[in-house]
């Protein structure tokens, strides 16, 4: 797995997932419990909130070194 940010209001995540995982599950409890985890942590003024909607895009194996190297140089 692989997680960067890029510009303030961007994350690119880059994982593997069993067939029987739902993308849109671990989405969900991602943002849940990181909100949680902001909000517990006080790194904004307010209450931290994702933006609706997340954006995803499937990879073949060749590709995997240059999307691990484009986001972990963001």
């Amino acid at each position: 797995m692989v997680i960067n940010g890029m510009l303030p209001d961007q994350l690119h995540i880059l994982l593997r997932l069993k067939s029987n995982i739902s993308l849109t599950d671990l989405v969900r409890n991602a943002k849940a419990n990181s909100s949680i985890w902001f909000d517990e942590k006080n790194f904004t003024a307010g209450k931290f909130e994702w933006q609706e909607g997340f954006w995803v895009l499937s990879l073949g194996q060749s590709q995997l070194p240059v999307i691990i190297k484009y986001i972990k140089n963001q």
